[in-house]
């Protein structure tokens, strides 16, 4: 998909590719609050407290994918759908490289097959159903 938001007109079929942009960076900036939060809220803790260290999180994220945008307008003039998922895809291989948990959930992502050998001996959960 290459509409931009610049080539959109007001038909209605312009109207669906920009609802479906904007729908894009929504679901997108859900993920970041869900990925971000926590690692901020844990650095937060101690100095403004928990909920303001996830809020400071969740902005160091994004403020990285404003930069992003910012950048591809300046340079483009454009966003493109392809851009939306670059700039997210950039913050998040911004903060695993901070976040050593962000990068294992990035790696098991990105594999195609769940290695249920991470998961440890499972037969152990058979019994618990019995008590």
């Amino acid at each position: 998909m290459t509409y931009t938001l610049t080539s959109l007109n007001t038909s209605r079929l312009g109207m669906q590719k920009m609802l479906k942009l904007f729908k894009d960076i929504i679901v997108r900036f859900i993920g970041v609050i869900l990925f971000a939060f926590i690692p901020g809220m844990a650095v937060g803790a101690p100095t403004v407290g928990w909920f303001w260290g996830g809020v400071n999180g969740v902005l160091t994220v994004a403020a990285s994918i404003v930069v992003f945008f910012g950048v591809q307008l300046a340079w483009a003039a454009t966003i493109t759908h392809d851009d939306v998922e670059k700039g997210f895809r950039a913050a998040v291989a911004k903060t695993a490289s901070d976040n050593e948990d962000v990068a294992a959930a990035v790696k098991t992502a990105q594999d195609e097959e769940i290695n249920w050998d991470d998961f440890g001996d499972l037969t152990d959960l058979d019994g618990l159903d019995e008590e």
